[in-house]
């Protein structure tokens, strides 16, 4: 934590926030610690487009959580070709479990037709 906060101030001193471990801890951490200042450096400052701002001011607004979408809104968001392969996909997936369900109900007449055929 408080190598971050560091980074953070710009006011980074490796040596002394090392000093508080052991020689062990040291050699493994020391590694590490240098790699985070030299991203901390690499990396600048980013100004997000103003169309993603007021996007996510309207979704915390309006207490949208993009996790908790359902699945419609999800689907609605996929480029058309995933929202046909969806569709596809459900269709199947909705036709084996009628397919499935209703085979007892065809096993019964079945057996209900040989009876009466026997019968007869």
């Amino acid at each position: 934590m408080a190598h971050a906060d560091a980074l953070a101030a710009g006011v980074l001193d490796l040596d002394t926030l090392l000093e508080q471990y052991n020689e062990i801890a040291y050699s493994q951490v020391e590694e590490l610690l240098t790699l985070a200042n030299r991203i901390s450096q690499t990396l600048s400052d980013v100004t997000p487009a103003r169309e993603f701002v007021d996007d996510l001011r309207r979704q915390l607004s309006e207490g949208i959580i993009p996790g908790n979408r359902s699945w419609w809104e999800r689907i609605r968001q996929l480029p058309p070709s995933a929202q046909l392969a969806a569709g596809i996909g459900g269709a199947t997936l909705t036709a084996g479990v009628v397919l499935i369900a209703s085979r007892p109900v065809l096993d019964a007449l079945a057996d209900w037709r040989s009876r009466r055929t026997a019968a007869a």
